[in-house]
C-alpha cells in the first residue's frame, strides 16, 4: 500500500469526538474506528459520559460524516476516582495539565443515527458535569451575559475595588480572570491570551455565562504582566477593534471567521513584515495551511482576532497568501475508512522508532509525528508504554505506529521530572483492548458483531468475565452526592464520592428470630405483601416456630450492633403536607427523609426534608396568605425558627435569582448569617404559591451539620426534583394560555371579536398604570426615624433613591437592580420594602415583550415612577 493511499485511509477512519450537549459542542478527543460498529478512544475523553452515551457525538471531517454513541465501555482498571477528583478541582488556569492515568483506555458503541436531545437528560447532565460553585470570599456573583460584563466591570471600578473577578461558562469552568486594582484593571487572562489582547477578546467573544467577584481572591498570575494601558484607553480601543471586525472579516472573504487562507508563495521572508505583525507572523505563516479557519487562528497564535485579520490583510495586500479557492478542504465523500487493524505479533524494544498520526485538533489537518519508544511506563502495569513523539494537547487518542501499523492509543504528556531534558508521553499499548470484554460492550439497542468479526484483527480469547443472566436483577445504588445511579458501592462513576455498603445484616442465632428473618429474605426476594406473608406465617412458619421454640436449644452468646448509618423512615404526617400544600412527590431522593415539624411551627402547617450525606436540612412552612411571596425581604433579617442574626439591616447576600415553580415562581435568597457562637452561617430564604388557593410556602434551609459547608445549589436541586410533577403541570397550563392569547383567529374568543380591543396597551394605558404604581409605593413608603433631620433639607444625597424594576404581564417582579443606593442603608431598604409589598401590581399591561421595566425614584420623601 503507497503511503497516500495508507494516509487517505487513515484520515477517513479518525474522528473528533465532541460533547454535543452544550453549545458550541466541546472537543473531547480523538477517536479512531476499529469495526463497523465500534471505536477506540482513552477513557478519559469519555469517562463522565458512561451513563450519558447519547450526549457524545463523531465527527469525521475528512469524508464528512457524523456519528452517535450507544454506548461507553472503560477498562476496568482505569482510575475514574482519580480523573473525577482531577475534573472537579480544574481551576482554567493554563497551568492545568490533565492528570496522565494508567490504563486509559475505552472503547464506544457506533450509532448510525445522531438522536435528539431531550432538554431534560441536558440538564440532568449539565447538574452533573457542572463544578461546585465555592462562595469563600465571594463578594458578588451571577449570570453574565454578553454586555453584561461590562456592567460588572463598571461596578467595580466605580467602586475603587481591587480584588479578582473570575468568568465562568455553562458548567461553572473558569474561562477567564481579570485582576482590579482600586479603579483600574491590572491583569488579564483568557484562554491562551494574557494582558490587552486577553481583554480585547472577551469583548469580542462574549464567552462568558456568570462570574464572581473576590476582594482577597488570589490567582496564580506566575510572569504574567501588567496590563500598560489606563483602563479608559483600554476599554476604548477593545470596543473600537470589535466594531471594525466585522469590516475587516468582509473585505477579506464573504465567508466570514469561517474563511481559509493558504500559501501563495514558497518562501517568506519575516522581516519584510511591517513592526505590528513582525512579532508573530512567523507563526501565523507556519499555520496557514488551507485546513485552519480565521476562528480557530487567535486560539493557535495566542493572539486576539482583530491582530490576526490585521496580519492576514496584510498578507493578503502583498500577494504572499491567498483564500482557498475551495469551500473546505475536506472531500466529503461522505464514505468512511476501513477499520483499522491492530497489531500485536511483533516486539517492541526501547530506542526502537515510532510514528503518531492524527488530525489537528483545531484545523483537521492530516498530522504526522515522528519519536522513539522509550520503556514501559509501569512495571506493574507493562501495557502502560512511553514514547518522546511531540503531540499537541487535545490529540488524546491519536495513532501510535509502529512501521506504520497501529500498536498504541496516545493518552497524554507526562510532567518533566527534574533534571529530565526529554518531555515523555504516555500510550496504551492496543492490546489492552483484549482486556476489555465484548460482551462487557453490547448494549440493549444493539446486538454482538457478526461471528468471528471481533474486533478488527485482534486475536480472541475465551470471555471470562461474567454477565449477568438472563432476568438477573441489577441493583441499583444511589449516590447521596449527584444522585447518579451506580452498579455497585464504591467511588460513584459520576463525581468520585465514596458510596458506603450498609451495614452487614446481623442474622439472629435464636431460632424464632432465625425464622422471622428467613421470612423477610423470602418477601424482599419475591415482592411477597405483607399480607401474604401473614396468611404464609399462619399457616407454615407458625408451627415450625412453635417446634422450634418447644425443641432443645443451645444459648449462644449475645451479640450487641449499633448501626453507623441510621436509616430514617418517612413520617406520615409530614408527608400528607408536602403532597398536599407543597406540590411534593410522596417519595425523597435517596438519603433524604420526610420529617413532621408543625410542633415547631405552631399554628403553622410544616414539615422539613433532611440527609445527612447531603447535609441538608431544609424547612418547608405553609402560610394561609400569600406574605411570603410578596414580601420576602420581611423574612431576611431574621430567617424564621433559626437562631441567627444578620449583621446589618439586612444581610449579605450571597445569590438571590427566580427559578419557575409550579404555576409561578420560585423567589430565593441565600446570606451569610451569624450564629450566637458568633461564626457565620449561609441560610437559603425562598417562597412559592402553593397549588392550594390563597396559601404560600416559605422554605428555611441550612446545613444539617453546622460545622460543614452548607450547598445551596442542592437544596434548589431538591426542590426542583420534589415539585416537577407540580411544574409540569403549571408549564401545560401556561402553554394552553399562550396559545389562546397568542394563536391564529381561531383560538380568539368571540368576546374579543365584537369588542376590538388590542391585547397589547397604548401608553396611556402605561402612563396611567405607572401613576398608580407610584401611588401604591407612596403609600407603603415607610422611611427610617434617624434620617428625620434629613427630611427638612432642601436636597439631600441620604434621600435619594433609584431602583431599576422590571415586571411580567402577571404583574410580578422579575428583575430588581439598585440604580442609585441612597447614602443610609436603610432607607435603599425602605424603598425596596415599599417597592416589593406593592408586588404584584394589579393590571399590569400588556406589552410586546412581555414585560415591563420602569423606574422607582425616591426623592427626599416623594416617590416617582417613570418608564425605562
Amino acid at each position: 500500500m503507497s503511503f497516500d493511499s495508507l494516509q487517505q485511509n487513515f484520515v477517513n477512519a479518525t474522528g473528533f469526538l465532541y460533547d454535543r450537549s452544550i453549545n458550541p459542542p466541546k472537543l473531547l478527543g480523538q477517536c479512531f474506528i476499529v469495526s463497523k460498529s465500534r471505536a477506540v478512544t482513552t477513557a478519559q475523553n469519555v469517562y463522565n459520559y458512561r451513563e450519558a452515551p447519547w450526549a457524545l457525538q463523531i465527527h469525521f471531517p475528512h469524508p464528512d460524516v457524523m456519528l452517535g454513541v450507544k454506548g461507553v465501555a472503560i477498562h476496568s482498571e482505569f482510575d475514574l476516582r482519580e480523573a473525577r477528583n482531577y475534573y472537579l478541582s480544574q481551576t482554567g488556569s493554563p497551568l492545568d495539565t490533565p492528570p496522565v492515568l494508567l490504563n486509559d483506555l475505552a472503547t464506544l458503541v457506533l450509532d448510525q443515527h445522531v438522536p435528539e436531545l431531550q432538554m431534560d437528560k441536558v440538564a440532568e447532565l449539565n447538574r452533573a458535569l457542572s463544578l461546585p460553585f465555592s462562595s469563600q470570599g465571594v463578594e458578588a456573583s451571577g449570570n453574565v451575559r454578553g454586555t453584561e460584563l461590562f456592567s460588572v466591570i463598571n461596578t467595580i471600578l466605580e467602586a475603587q475595588k481591587a480584588g479578582l473577578l473570575t468568568l465562568f461558562d455553562l458548567r461553572n469552568i473558569p474561562i477567564g480572570r481579570l485582576e482590579f486594582g482600586p479603579g483600574f484593571i491590572q491583569k488579564v487572562h483568557y484562554k491562551a491570551m494574557v494582558g490587552e489582547m486577553a481583554f480585547a477578546e472577551l469583548v469580542y467573544r462574549k464567552p462568558a455565562e456568570g462570574y464572581a467577584f473576590q476582594p482577597a481572591g488570589t490567582f496564580s498570575w506566575g510572569t504574567v504582566r501588567d496590563v500598560s494601558v489606563p483602563t479608559n484607553q483600554l476599554i476604548q480601543e477593545a470596543y473600537r477593534r470589535t466594531n471594525e471586525i466585522p469590516q475587516m472579516l468582509k473585505y477579506l472573504s464573504s465567508a466570514g471567521v469561517d474563511a481559509r487562507f493558504q500559501r501563495a508563495v514558497q518562501n517568506f521572508d519575516p522581516s519584510s513584515a511591517s513592526e505590528n505583525i513582525r512579532w508573530f507572523v512567523e507563526l501565523l505563516w507556519v499555520s496557514l495551511d488551507g485546513y485552519i479557519t480565521i476562528d480557530r487562528l487567535p486560539e493557535r497564535l495566542a493572539v486576539d482576532t482583530y491582530t490576526v485579520l490585521q496580519a492576514i490583510r496584510e498578507l493578503v495586500n502583498k500577494g504572499l497568501v491567498t483564500l482557498l479557492n475551495r469551500a473546505t478542504p475536506f472531500p466529503c465523500h461522505g464514505q468512511l475508512g476501513t477499520p483499522l487493524v491492530s497489531h500485536t505479533d511483533f516486539d517492541i524494544n526501547p530506542g526502537d522508532p515510532l510514528t503518531a498520526f492524527y488530525l489537528d485538533p483545531l484545523s483537521g489537518a492530516p498530522t504526522w509525528q515522528q519519536g522513539t519508544f522509550f520503556g514501559v511506563s509501569s512495571v506493574l502495569q507493562p501495557k502502560n508504554l512511553l514514547h518522546t513523539i511531540p503531540i499537541l494537547p487535545g490529540s488524546s487518542g491519536a495513532l501510535v505506529l509502529k512501521n506504520y501499523k497501529l500498536v498504541g492509543v496516545h493518552g497524554g504528556s507526562l510532567p518533566p521530572k527534574p533534571g529530565q531534558d526529554q518531555r515523555l508521553n504516555q500510550m496504551m499499548w492496543i492490546g489492552a483492548l483484549l482486556d476489555m470484554s465484548a460482551r462487557k460492550l453490547r448494549t440493549a439497542t444493539e446486538g454482538g458483531e457478526e461471528e468471528g468479526e471481533g474486533i478488527a484483527g485482534l486475536r480472541t480469547r475465551l470471555e471470562t468475565d461474567r454477565s449477568p443472566e438472563a432476568g438477573e436483577k441489577v441493583e441499583k445504588i444511589y449516590c447521596p452526592n449527584c444522585h447518579s445511579i451506580n452498579t455497585k458501592y464504591g467511588p460513584c462513576f459520576n463525581c468520585g464520592t465514596e458510596i458506603e455498603a450498609p451495614e452487614p445484616e446481623e442474622i439472629p442465632e435464636d431460632k424464632v428470630g432465625l425464622a422471622v428473618h428467613k421470612a423477610k429474605a423470602l418477601q424482599t426476594k419475591y415482592g411477597i405483601t405483607n399480607k401474604h406473608l401473614a396468611i404464609v406465617a399462619a399457616v407454615v412458619l407458625l408451627p415450625l416456630m412453635m417446634f422450634y421454640m418447644c425443641g432443645p436449644s443451645t444459648p449462644g452468646p449475645t451479640v450487641t450492633q449499633t448501626p453507623t448509618n441510621v436509616m430514617h423512615a418517612n413520617d406520615e404526617a409530614a408527608v400528607k403536607v408536602a403532597t398536599e400544600y407543597a406540590g411534593f412527590k410522596a417519595s425523597p431522593p435517596p438519603g433524604y427523609w420526610y420529617e413532621d415539624t408543625t410542633e415547631r411551627t405552631k399554628p403553622a402547617l410544616s414539615f422539613s426534608l433532611k440527609s445527612q450525606r447531603a447535609n441538608q436540612d431544609v424547612l418547608f412552612v405553609v402560610y394561609d396568605d400569600m406574605t411570603p411571596t410578596k414580601n420576602l425581604v420581611d423574612f431576611l433579617g431574621k430567617p424564621a425558627y433559626m437562631d441567627v442574626r444578620s449583621a446589618g439591616a439586612q444581610p449579605e447576600k450571597v445569590d438571590e435569582n427566580y427559578r419557575i415553580i409550579g404555576t409561578g415562581d420560585l423567589h430565593y435568597h441565600v446570606g451569610r448569617y451569624v450564629t450566637p457562637k458568633e461564626t457565620q452561617r449561609l441560610v437559603l430564604v425562598g417562597a412559592y404559591a402553593s397549588p392550594v388557593k390563597d396559601k404560600s410556602i416559605l422554605i428555611i434551609g441550612t446545613s444539617l451539620n453546622e460545622d460543614n459547608i452548607y450547598d445551596y445549589q442542592s437544596t434548589l436541586w431538591l426542590v426542583d426534583h420534589m415539585a416537577s410533577e407540580f411544574t409540569e403541570k403549571g408549564n401545560k397550563e401556561r402553554m394552553a394560555k399562550a396559545g389562546t392569547t397568542t394563536g391564529t383567529d381561531a383560538t380568539t374568543t368571540g368576546e374579543d371579536i365584537k369588542t376590538g380591543e388590542s391585547t397589547e396597551a397604548s401608553e396611556a394605558d402605561i402612563r396611567s398604570f405607572l401613576a398608580k404604581v407610584q401611588d401604591d409605593v407612596q403609600s407603603k413608603l415607610q422611611l427610617p426615624d434617624e434620617v428625620s433631620d434629613e427630611r427638612k433639607k432642601k436636597k439631600s444625597r441620604k434621600l435619594k433613591v433609584k431602583l431599576s424594576v422590571t415586571i411580567d404581564e402577571e404583574g410580578k417582579i422579575t428583575k430588581l437592580d439598585i440604580g442609585e443606593p441612597s447614602e443610609v442603608e436603610s432607607v435603599t431598604n425602605a424603598v425596596l420594602k415599599a417597592v416589593n409589598a406593592s408586588a404584584p401590581f394589579e393590571k399590569a399591561p400588556k406589552t410586546k415583550e412581555g414585560k415591563l421595566s420602569f423606574n422607582v425614584r425616591l426623592n427626599m420623601e416623594k416617590i416617582t415612577v417613570d418608564r425605562a
